[in-house]
């Protein structure tokens, strides 16, 4: 079975690299591109297509909600999970209105997003 490639997009460097940890503990991941906002992500998603994408809302330059818009138009297929500090109701579901796939605070167990993301490609 092929590995789900993943784009990690975080303005937080230790945020990012968290992540990679987690990501790396699971053999059917794999992680191939990082990026500090929005813009940055685009860019380097015209070199390579992730499978999906793990965003933070609140970047520099260009927002994960933004970059989830552009994403949905160009890359329907891509699916986007969106990390975030915020937990109010109207702005998950803004976030979902606008393309994210889901959504999962940053103080989210490792398994969970673990487990988030295979659900996300119905391999739980």
């Amino acid at each position: 079975m092929p590995k789900i490639k993943i784009a990690i997009a975080d303005d937080y460097s230790v945020y990012r690299d968290g992540l990679n940890v987690t990501l790396s503990s699971d053999d059917r991941l794999q992680v191939i591109m990082e990026a500090d906002n929005g813009k940055d992500l685009l860019q380097k998603m015209e070199q390579e297509l992730p499978d999906l994408i793990l965003m933070d809302y609140k970047m520099p330059g260009m927002d994960g909600l933004e970059a989830t818009r552009i994403i949905r138009e160009k890359h329907p297929g891509i699916k986007v999970l969106i990390i975030s500090m915020y937990q109010d109701e109207k702005f998950i579901r803004l976030l979902t209105e606008n393309g994210a796939d889901g959504y999962l605070l940053k103080d989210t167990e490792p398994a969970a997003i673990l487990a988030a993301i295979h659900q996300l490609f119905n391999e739980v």
